[in-house]
């Protein structure tokens, strides 16, 4: 091997291994990702002070996080924080589509027994309150919250590639 391609070959080793050392800072709760943020990404935390937080992370260390403007933010002083655009598993949109599904599923199999000849035709009361919960089931898929609070149970950590839940991009 030339002394060139070596060179480059230690090259593309240094840039494989430096990016799997960007830390991701997670709010973990009950042992899944509830928010994931890297750094470079944009943030948008309340504090326990009532002061808003918002710039990009610079570094992310063990217990406090850097941003662009210098500030070091401790973990524990973060009380709220922004989830927008974060995938996010939330009861209130798993039991928004239970309930669309439901009330649009009872008019249909409705409708079918119509058709069959089973039910006499119509729109009935019956009908109508599964429209009304279809209705509050499409709301509750509508309703986003926009700041989760880092309550008991949640807890913040910043990680590095060999943590479980380190996400590659």
């Amino acid at each position: 091997m030339s002394s060139a391609s070596t060179k480059l070959l230690l090259l593309f080793w240094c840039v494989a291994t430096g990016s799997y050392a960007q830390k991701q800072l997670v709010f973990l709760k009950r042992g899944n990702v509830i928010a994931r943020f890297t750094e470079g990404d944009r943030f948008n935390f309340k504090l326990k002070n009532r002061g808003l937080k918002e710039g990009y992370i610079t570094e992310l260390t063990d217990f406090s996080l850097i941003t662009a403007a210098l500030d070091t933010i401790p973990y524990s002083f973060i009380e709220k924080v922004n989830i927008q655009g974060q995938r996010t598993k939330n009861f209130a949109k798993r039991l928004g589509g239970v309930l669309l599904i439901g009330g649009l599923g009872y008019i249909a199999i409705d409708q079918a027994n119509v058709l069959v000849g089973s039910n006499k035709s119509g729109f009935d009361d019956a009908n109508k309150r599964a429209l009304g919960v279809a209705g509050v089931g499409s709301l509750l898929l509508l309703v986003k919250s926009r700041y989760k609070t880092v309550s008991r149970g949640v807890t913040i950590r910043a990680i590095d590639y060999k943590s479980p839940y380190y996400r590659f991009k």
